[in-house]
Parts: structure tokens; sequence; C-alpha cells
């Protein structure tokens, strides 16, 4: 008889934000965090190598923030990022070396979904920004050179795309037909081409209605050419959208018990689970699962926290993997083999632990080695925004530091509760952690 399947959290370094996974085969791995790191795993999670650290730019102090990745082969990657100065990075060597991939003036500010439909074409989507504009960017030579599609006239943000084969697929974000839209001001769009983006139907038209305004497209899946799901971020609520006829149309179910939710994995048209930031102050990270295809929902905590994206394998589903706090596992609930038993249960104990939450000022410690040539400490909000450069030193004293944020951005200007990212960065060695601000 085969052993069930649960999630487990993997060996991967937790209480960061890991945002995005891909799997070659059930051993073989990449992931990518709020530490800058690219990292590797060939045992199937249960230790992860950091392959490339990404740089301060040079000449500023600008870090880089990775939010995704595709790969066209094992030789072949690329990963887009949030710094609009440095937006995508390529590897064609099994990820040994990472170069900085110049793209089009017309690409999007930010690089939030990538997706390689084979060993040459590769479709990437951003901003998740309505203020930055939305575009879609195209590489028909596996990432060497690449063209910017404009998708104004489509949309305000975009986060993911999906492509079925080379002309035929999605890209999911919001739309306002204000002239400065922001997040309150959008409604989701599912946009499909079937010409590999030379034109595009929005597939939610007609449901224009159904949706407050304040909510947008997040992750797409599709589990065949017909099955297919889309979360809806909200920041109060929480929605997904199912197709059973190849996107042509769409129903919407709500997501009771959660909000503000991301990530979305689905093993059939009935089981499938959805996880995020959980409430409006990003603090929850909560999780659910449905097994009646999205009509309810119940809570699936112990699944893991602020899921960003699940991806699975086989038909039927025998394995997964999913990016949130840590990287976690979908396998059998068999006694783990093998090595780094004490990273795995250091990260399934990270699971019981609460995002620390400050009232005011907000402390943050960290170690600098003797000897030490450069050391900065940045902060992101939850979209990957950079709200502060909180120190940038040369030479930089050694020893245990405390720095202290007093919730200003860089413009002076105080910032709204929520969660923040923070990034120490000392000679290239970064350490990354989320806090909430009441």
């Amino acid at each position: 008889m085969a052993a069930a399947l649960k999630w487990t959290a993997t060996g991967a370094t937790p209480s960061q934000r890991y945002d995005d996974v891909w799997f070659f085969n059930p051993t073989v791995g990449w992931a990518v965090n709020s530490s800058g790191y690219v990292q590797k795993t060939t045992n199937g999670g249960q230790t992860w190598e950091t392959k490339f650290k990404t740089p301060i730019l040079p000449g500023t102090n600008r870090p880089v923030y990775l939010r995704c990745m595709a790969w066209p082969s094992e030789q072949v990657g690329c990963v887009g990022t949030l710094t609009t100065e440095l937006r995508l990075y390529r590897t064609t060597d099994g990820g040994e070396h990472w170069n900085p991939v110049t793209l089009p003036a017309a690409a999007p500010k930010k690089v939030c979904g990538l997706y390689a439909v084979d060993q040459s074409v590769i479709y990437g989507s951003g901003t998740n920004d309505p203020s930055d504009g939305a575009a879609v960017i195209k590489s028909s030579d596996g990432g060497n050179s690449w063209i910017a599609i404009d998708m104004s006239t489509h949309a305000s943000n975009l986060i993911d795309i999906y492509f079925q084969t080379r002309e035929r697929g999605w890209v999911v974000g919001g739309f306002s037909d204000k002239a400065q839209p922001t997040y309150d001001d959008v409604k989701p769009v599912i946009l499909f081409t079937e010409d590999g983006g030379e034109t595009w139907v929005d597939r939610l038209k007609d449901m224009r209605s159904q949706f407050v305004e304040g909510t947008w497209g997040w992750k797409i899946q599709f589990l065949n050419d017909r099955l297919g799901f889309v979360s809806l971020e909200n920041m109060t609520q929480a929605f997904i959208l199912k197709t059973e006829d190849g996107g042509k149309t769409w129903s919407k179910f709500s997501v009771h018990g959660n909000a503000n939710i991301e990530g979305i994995g689905f093993l059939d048209s009935s089981t499938g689970w959805v996880g995020g930031w959980g409430d409006e102050d990003f603090a929850s990270g909560k999780s659910s699962v449905t097994n009646d295809g999205g009509q309810s929902w119940q809570n699936a905590d112990s699944i893991g926290k602020f899921i960003n994206r699940f991806r699975f394998f086989g038909n039927p589903v025998n394995l997964g993997y999913a990016a949130g706090r840590t990287i976690y596992k979908y396998a059998p609930d068999v006694a783990i083999e093998g090595v780094a038993p004490v990273a795995v249960a250091a990260a399934a104990r990270a699971e019981t632990e609460s995002t620390p939450s400050y009232d005011k000022q907000v402390p943050i410690r960290f170690q600098v080695p003797a000897g030490s040539e450069r050391a900065t400490l940045h902060i992101w909000n939850r979209f990957g925004k950079e709200m502060r450069t909180l120190i940038d030193e040369k030479k930089p004293e050694a020893g245990s530091r405390e720095m202290v944020w007093d919730r200003k951005d860089d413009r002076g200007e105080a910032v709204r509760h929520g969660v923040y990212i923070y990034r120490v960065t000392v000679d290239g060695n970064a350490e990354s952690g989320v806090f909430a601000l009441r």
C-alpha cells in the first residue's frame, strides 16, 4: 500500500521569504529568497547550496531583490528581479555563474513572472505595482535576447505568466482605467493569447462587475489543457478562479477564513491549497485547503505558511514543492533518510514561531566579522518595493550591532502598518528576515 502524501518543511533556511521554487525532477531543484540568494538542492530539498549571491549594484548602494525563475534546460536558467536597474540574471552553465541580462527599454520595470515553454521560448511579465505600468517580455533564443510587448491597454499590473505552447498562453494581473492607478483601483484580468503575444483577449471582461476594486490576479496554474486555476489577491478577502474549458470561461469561489492570498496549487479538479499573507496586516501567513473544487475551505496552516508558489509532479500528483517561509515538500509520509535532519527539524520548528511585531521603532540585530569591508541594511515592503537604506558603511565596526528603524522611508515619510523584509549584507554574505509593524 502506498504511503500517504504529506507536506513537511525541507532543509532550506527558515524565517526568510522564498518567492519561487523550480524543480527539474524529484531531486534537483532551485529556489530564490529574500537574502538575494539563488540556491540549489540535489537531494530533494534535504540540503540547499547557495550558488549565487546577488551583489550591491556597482556605483550604488542598491541591492537586488529576486522574485521569480524559469529554467529552459538544466544548463540554462533565468531569474527575474524587482530591481529596475538590473531586472534579469541568466546562467548557461547550470547555475555556476550568473550574468546580468540587458532588457529592452519597454520591458517591465520589475520582472514578477517567468515561464519557459521549451529550450528556446521564454516569457516574462511585470510589474506587480500598478504605478509602474505593465509589459510582457519574450525570448526565442533561450533568454539570450528579448523583445518587449506593451500591455498598458490591457493591464495596469501583471504578475504571473503561463504558456501551454509557444503561441498559446495566459498572463494575470489587474486593470484600472485611472490615469495613475494604485492597488486599490484595479480589478482582475486574465489575458489570453494564441499568437505568441501579438494580440490579447481578457477572459474576465464579462465578469468585471463581480469583482470589487483592489483585487488582482496573482498566480496561475493549469493541470491540463482544460483545467486551470488563478488566485486573486485582495487585502481583506480571498478568491480563486477556476476554468474547466481551457480558459474560455471562469468560475469565482470565495476562500472563507483567509485573505490576501498569493500561491495556489491544485492536485486535480477537487483538491487544492492556497497560501499567502493571510490578512490585511500580512502577518498570519494562513493556508487553506479545499476538497470540493473550491466550494468550501478549511484551515491548512500545517502545510506551511506565507506560500507564494506551488509546483507539482506526476499525473496523478505524487510529489510537490512550495515556496513560502521556507521550502516545503509534498511527499510520502515516511521517515526522512539521508542528510540534514537538524536543518529539517529547524525549519519545522520555525513554523510554530510568530512573525516579530513592533508598535514603534524596530530593532534589527546582526553580526559584523572583524576586517569586514562593507555592511548594508535594506528594508522592503511585502510587494518588494525598497523602502529604506538604513546603513551603508565601509570598514564597518565589528561585533554585535543593532540598528533601529524609525518606520520612515528614504524620503522621510512614515510607512504604514504591515509586514516588511530586511536584508543585512556584509561583504556579500546576506541574512534576511521578516517583521510586522502594528
